[in-house]
């Protein structure tokens, strides 16, 4: 599964729409993935990227708590999908041996990770839906073609590559 780790970037408020986005970015592609999440998420995102330590645990401080209760540590999250406009991702979670893979909205993630203090990646696949795939194509990067294709179905375009 090709991943790139990512950064973020910005969280603002989109002046048309009026709903929350979160920016990653590949610092290597420089490719930006934007992300429309809801206002509760976008908060508890800007309240950790700020450094505010709210008196009582917040949501996904509670989280975190709780997988640290039950031995695990939250290892990485990841982007791993965009179908029908909707962004899918997953918390990985460790203990010993043990590994869990969570169902989750990115949102979610992200903010679950900056408590965490771990990696957030996208699969490759997710920049180029995102992007369109003729994008990558024209970019003419062999290598990002050659990731993409591999990870992508057919029903991920609707059964056009171009």
């Amino acid at each position: 599964m090709p991943v790139c780790e990512v950064q973020i970037v910005n969280i603002f408020v989109d002046k048309d729409s009026g709903t929350p986005v979160v920016l990653l970015r590949d610092p290597e592609s420089k490719d930006v993935l934007p992300i429309l999440i809801a206002p509760l998420e976008a908060s508890m995102i800007a309240i950790e990227l700020e450094g505010q330590k709210p008196v009582r645990p917040l949501t996904h401080d509670l989280i975190i708590n709780v997988v640290k209760e039950l031995a695990y540590e939250v290892k990485s999250v990841c982007v791993t999908d965009l179908r029908d406009n909707i962004y899918f991702a997953e918390i990985t979670l460790v203990c010993g041996d043990r590994v869990v893979e969570i169902d989750s909205r990115p949102s979610d993630a992200i903010a679950v990770a900056l408590r965490a203090g771990c990696s957030i990646f996208v699969k490759r696949k997710v920049f180029a839906l995102a992007m369109g795939i003729s994008n990558v194509v024209k970019s003419g990067d062999r290598e990002a073609m050659k990731e993409v294709l591999e990870d992508i179905d057919i029903e991920d375009v609707d059964g056009k590559i171009m």
